[in-house]
């Protein structure tokens, strides 16, 4: 009991002597670390819908519908890991992670992200081709590197399969599929 009574004496001393170890959280906030991945924020005006964020998110939080002319992307953050995945992959760059943590509230609606955006259709046949924004990127994109201009781009209003019945009617392109 005594050696008990000793081990204890010292092991007090030993913390006594090194003083306060943990923060004073959370009477005294505490700014996190460089680096430190929060809650994630989209920019709506950035976000071009291309739907790279929800098929990179493990936790499966994001969801994008096609409704008619409108393609509306959303965000539960209530189930968010934090894990930066979206970020990551964002072309556009619209994803970013906040410094928040804290994200206690009475109700989930406070954490949810939605936004609609204008589909483009297939000219020939109507199926979806992208959104307006992602084809106004690869416009502008194209512009650039070619120095063109966006009347010259074609083919960018027909989906996947109408682009391969147009290059099979090509007869130069057609030539060069068949090899």
């Amino acid at each position: 009991m005594f050696k008990h009574f000793i081990s204890e004496l010292k092991e007090t001393l030993i913390c006594l002597e090194a003083g306060q170890v943990t923060l004073g959280y959370p009477f005294q906030p505490h700014a996190p670390e460089a680096g430190f991945r929060g809650l994630p924020v989209v920019d709506p005006l950035l976000c071009i819908g291309c739907g790279a964020c929800a098929s990179a998110c493990p936790a499966r939080l994001i969801d994008m519908t096609d409704d008619g002319d409108h393609r509306t992307v959303s965000f539960e953050l209530a189930r968010c890991t934090y894990c930066g995945s979206c970020r990551d992959v964002c072309p556009a760059e619209a994803v970013t992670m906040s410094m928040q943590f804290e994200t206690a509230t009475a109700s989930t609606q406070d954490l949810r992200i939605s936004m609609k955006l204008k589909l483009v259709r297939c000219v020939l046949c109507g199926d979806v081709v992208g959104t307006q924004r992602a084809t106004d990127r690869v416009v502008r994109d194209l512009v650039a590197a070619t120095g063109g201009t966006a009347e010259t781009i074609g083919w960018l209003d027909l989906c996947l399969a109408c682009k391969r019945k147009e290059a099979m009617a090509t007869p130069a392109l057609a030539i060069e599929v068949t090899r």
